[in-house]
């Protein structure tokens, strides 16, 4: 079923490259390691490393993006008003204000979306997307220049790998986007996730040393993010997620799971195929126990792949023993997001309501993730260097429209049937471990993820089930005779 129903995996991406400065190129002092550095190169002590980013970050802000500090309004003087000493001042000739440059950027028809295309100092370019909400204005910004995981749902797997982005080039991209809200008067970003281009975890020590800076007051004033408002998205880097308790702890997660079950998720997520599932949770557990915050489980839904009513079950019983820390990000997908040659389908919004209704029959919380930014292909999955987005897309706004529009009582039958079907499921589970199972040991299990309902059993009742079937034929053979 899954062989038909799943588009050829494309081949595996070249390894990427180590990006470095070319000869005589002035670097980014929104690195904050190699700020440091360049002050020890002139003699100018540590400590003025933060004030000299704070004092920068609320003027590039103000001005548009320029290649030198004088062309921003920027000098000597600028920096002696600040209070660094007069030495300090040749750092505006060791570097530049971005060595990232703002190449072009579009903003979807309702204006809750602007995409922005980075163009790299050494030609290459990312993307990054402003998602402007009711309450908040939030960043995705991108770690690398394409990516190596290659998830068959997504366009960035459409791109080879080519290199990790610095801290600095990370961090440039909040600013790009601090100065587009400032310009326009509206609210500043203060959320971040880290969903854009590329894995952040195997980029971890940009990754890190950007997050630090980005959420340090220290560094960029008024502009720095709470750190609880940076969620850090791995499809699964489970030594990375360890070390990133360690670390980090602060950090949101956000897991890509997509697959109740290993061998599905190698079908649609390749590089699962070196990360058991139960190692994957576990590494979620270490942030779930030291975190009050929920962590965020992304599951994009593809029709006829993994949105049935018995991927929802399992998903269920997986997550339920953590449902009081988890929330389920459910995804509809985006049309066009593929990195398949025959590419998904969007579930109907009929399929996405049942999930969600059996998750919550497991206690788990779960949202329906508004999809913003369809028209200027800046929507979950679509960040591929595209210049428009698909035609007559539907926006999940859509489901959130049609679901208003069913009547009271179709509402509630779902609910109820999804409910009950949870609860057996639910019941079925505890009765069969608590009956069979000593404590502490599970046996194997045979898990049947497919359209129709859902099939578990242990190896013990497949074993019995095939010798009455052999007894039976045998049986029936005498009576022909």
């Amino acid at each position: 079923w899954i062989k038909h129903h799943l588009p050829v995996a494309a081949m595996a991406p070249p390894k990427r490259i180590r990006r470095k400065l070319g000869e005589g190129e002035l670097s980014s002092l929104w690195d904050f390691p190699k700020c440091l550095e360049i002050l020890d190169s002139l003699d100018v002590k540590r400590s003025h490393a933060e004030p000299l980013l704070r004092g920068l970050a609320a003027r590039v802000i103000q001005k548009e993006p320029a290649e030198t500090w004088a062309d921003m309004g920027i000098s000597e003087t600028s920096l002696i008003e600040l209070g660094l000493p007069r030495k300090a001042c040749k750092v505006l000739e060791k570097t530049r204000p971005f060595s990232n440059k703002l190449g072009a950027f579009r903003t979807s028809a309702d204006g809750s979306t602007t995409k922005m295309v980075i163009e790299l100092r050494d030609g290459h370019k990312v993307e990054s997307v402003v998602m402007r909400h009711e309450d908040r204005t939030t960043i995705c910004v991108s770690s690398q220049v394409g990516c190596q995981m290659g998830c068959t749902f997504c366009a960035t797997g459409t791109l080879p790998i080519v290199g990790d982005l610095d801290a600095g080039e990370i961090v440039e991209q909040l600013l790009f986007a601090q100065h587009l809200e400032t310009k326009e008067g509206r609210a500043p970003v203060r959320n971040c996730v880290f969903m854009g281009m590329g894995e952040p975890l195997n980029n971890y020590d940009s990754v890190l040393a950007a997050v630090r800076t980005m959420t340090d007051l220290r560094q960029l004033g008024q502009l720095a993010l709470p750190q609880s408002r940076v969620t850090i998205s791995t499809v699964g880097v489970t030594h990375r997620m360890r070390q990133l308790v360690q670390d980090m702890p602060g950090l949101s997660l956000a897991l890509s799971l997509h697959a109740p079950t290993q061998e599905l998720r190698e079908k649609i997520v390749p590089s699962a195929k070196h990360v058991p599932l139960d190692e994957l949770l576990a590494a979620m557990d270490l942030h779930l126990a030291t975190k009050t915050a929920r962590a965020m489980v992304e599951y994009v839904l593809l029709a006829g792949v993994n949105d049935t009513d018995a991927c929802a079950t399992e998903l269920g019983r997986i997550l339920h023993p953590r449902a009081s820390k988890v929330m389920v990000n459910l995804i509809p997908y985006n049309p066009g997001a593929s990195a398949m040659p025959e590419g998904f389908q969007a579930p109907k919004h009929e399929t996405v309501e049942r999930f969600q209704q059996i998750l919550g029959g497991y206690s788990i919380l779960t949202r329906v993730r508004r999809e913003m930014g369809q028209d200027i292909a800046g929507a979950c999955g679509q960040l591929a260097l595209t210049e428009k987005g698909q035609k007559g897309a539907e926006d999940v706004e859509d489901f959130v429209a049609w679901r208003r529009r069913q009547p009271k009582d179709a509402k509630q039958q779902v609910s109820s049937e999804c409910a009950d079907l949870a609860s057996r499921a639910l019941a079925g589970e505890i009765e069969h471990e608590a009956r069979s199972n000593p404590p502490g040991e599970r046996k194997p299990t045979l898990l049947l993820c497919r359209p129709g309902r859902y099939v578990k059993f242990s190896m013990a009742a497949a074993i019995a089930s095939l010798a009455f079937a052999a007894l039976w034929l045998g049986r029936n053979r005498r009576c022909v005779r």
